[in-house]
This record gives C-alpha cells, structure tokens and sequence, in this order.
C-alpha cells in the first residue's frame, strides 16, 4: 500500500519573510512525505531540501487574473488558488498525493495526513463564507455544501490528482473553457474573498468520494504573533494581514519550536525547475482546455 505524498507551499511576495520558518516547521512534524515543492513567484528563493517552481510555468499568471479582475488587491490570493490546483498537472513527477500547505501556516506537532486504512485525513473549521458558495454553484449547479457545521478553510488541504482531473474536467465541459479562466470570471466578489479552492475541493470530495476520505479534527488558531502558539496546538496561521497590524515588522519566528529534521522526510539539497525542465504532466485523454 503506498501512501506517500509530496508537499506544495505557494510562496508569494507577502510570505517571502517568513517561508525558512515555515519550512523548518514543515521538515519537522509533516510525517510521510517525499518532496517539498516551493511554487513561487522568485525561482531565486532556494531552500534546502525543497525543490523550487517558478510559477511562470504555470498557463496562466497574474495578468490572467487582472484580465478578468482588474487591479484588485486581491488578484495574488486568487492566483495562489489557482497554482494549487494546477501543481499536479504541471510538476513534473510530482505524486499522485499532495499536501498543499499555505505559506504562513507553521505545523508545531508532527501530524500524519494518511490514516492506516489509506485514506486521506481532513481538518475543518466552522467558518461560514456565503461568497464562496455562490461561486461554487456557479462553477457547477451540483456543486454545494455538504455540512453546514464544517469548512474545508483550515490553510492546508490533502489533495490527489485523479479528483482535481475531475472537478477540472466537469468544470470545463460544463463551460466550454479552461477551468481557471472559468474560476477567475464567476467570482463576484473580487475586492472580498470570493472563491475558495479548499471549499471546491473539501465539498466535492465529501459529496463525491466520501468513503476515501476522513476528518480529523486538529487544533490550531489564527494568531496575530507566532508567540501566541500553545503546546496544545497541532498548528498556527499567521496570515499577512496580522504581521500588517504590528507596529515594527515581524522579528518573532518560532525557532523556539523547532528542532530537528523529520526523519521521514526525504534529504535531498535545494534547487530550481524553470520553464525549460518543467514539463507539464497533462494527461492527454483529459482535453482540458489551456487557452
């Protein structure tokens, strides 16, 4: 039974400060993964032990998104979404499972994400954003919530390639597009947040492929400094608009809970796919559209 995964961090300008934390976080606690992929908007952010994507590789950037959000504020979150889905059909060799872990998520405790039975393992929150269901049932009418109590926004989410092909592939047939422009024109609320990736994929797969998948609760906390953490939570997200609040930049990084290196987790050096050694991994057979 293989149940090996690789790891996905978008890194992008508002992270740069804090993604060597975050990384030592993830090496540490995150158990049973191979490869740590960094899809970043500077190819020359190099770390060890991670293999870094530009994202430019990717078929769409952030002119596609102001093509269809104008100079919203907004449109690097909306990218960031976008790469997530995508990095499994456009990194080469990456595994059929991958972690995608927000880059200003710190995981404190070492946390497995693929359960004995080999199903994936989910966190929830009960946060409730009318915004992003709108825009589901916009992307497919079968599309909904599937419990009124759980919220797939909890920073990181198991994904797996064969059920991103899915939603990408009933997406676009539903709308004769490529999938992300699709994504990027139905949102309504372009200065809010009005789109979730997690949502999408949460909701369908519970709907969908509920005997393949597991909740399991973590605890953790938005916190506005990383010193707030507790030997209680699982993991922290100190998002860009908490270290904004501070009145110096952020000069808090929790070496104090960090130690070693997971001794799961794969010991290979730093270094850069671009453009000309990433291929995209695009099954053929899908005819999805990349205009």
């Amino acid at each position: 039974m293989n149940n090996a995964f690789d790891i996905v961090v978008p890194v992008g300008p508002n992270d740069k400060c804090v993604i060597n934390e975050q990384i030592q976080c993830t090496k540490k606690n995150i158990i049973g993964y191979r490869n740590i992929y960094l899809i970043s908007f500077d190819p020359t952010i190099i770390i060890d032990g991670c293999v870094t994507i530009n994202e430019n590789v990717f078929p769409f950037n952030i002119d596609t998104v102001r093509k269809y959000h104008g100079t919203s504020s907004r449109n690097g979150w909306y990218l960031q979404q976008l790469l997530k889905l995508y990095a499994s059909l456009i990194i080469e060799g990456i595994l059929e499972r991958y972690l995608v872990i927000d880059s200003d998520t710190f995981f404190l405790k070492p946390t497995a994400f693929i359960d004995a039975d080999n199903k994936c393992l989910y966190n929830y929150s009960t946060e409730h954003n009318k915004p992003y269901f709108d825009h589901m049932s916009k992307l497919n009418a079968d599309m909904i919530k599937v419990d009124e109590n759980k919220s797939g926004i909890c920073h990181h989410m198991m994904f797996e390639k064969v059920y991103v092909e899915e939603i990408i592939n009933k997406i676009e047939k539903t709308h004769n597009d490529a999938f992300y422009n699709v994504f990027l024109k139905t949102v309504t609320d372009i200065e809010g947040s009005g789109a979730s990736e997690y949502e999408i994929y949460f909701n369908y797969m519970f709907k969908n492929h509920s005997d393949n998948v597991k909740i399991r609760e973590l605890n953790w906390l938005n916190v506005n400094r990383l010193r707030e953490a507790q030997s209680h939570h699982d993991y922290i997200s100190y998002h860009f608009y908490s270290r904004c609040a501070q009145p110096t930049p952020v000069h808090d990084p929790p070496h104090q809970l960090i130690v070693t290196t997971n001794p799961f987790s794969a010991n290979t050096n730093g270094h850069v796919l671009n453009a000309m050694n990433v291929k995209s991994n695009i099954n053929s057979n899908m005819k999805m559209h990349f205009r």
